[in-house]
């Protein structure tokens, strides 16, 4: 199963960024929708949007003895 993240990353000045995710979908058109849309709304220089495509591991079924 593919899933599309929205990251918002603050950068700080003397402290690590913080990342959390936002928001999510598994349409590629939505999340760059979302994505830009963010982007356009946000005024503060400190805050960034990113998409991340994520895909879940797959598992491996144990073979029956």
């Amino acid at each position: 199963m593919t899933m599309y993240l929205i990251i918002q990353e603050t950068t700080f000045k003397n402290v690590d960024s913080l990342f959390n995710v936002i928001n999510f979908t598994n349409d590629i058109d939505k999340a760059n929708d979302m994505l830009q849309g963010y982007n356009l709304i946000n005024k503060d220089s400190n805050v960034f949007y990113t998409l991340v495509k994520y895909e879940a591991p797959i598992q491996k079924e144990s073979e029956a003895q």
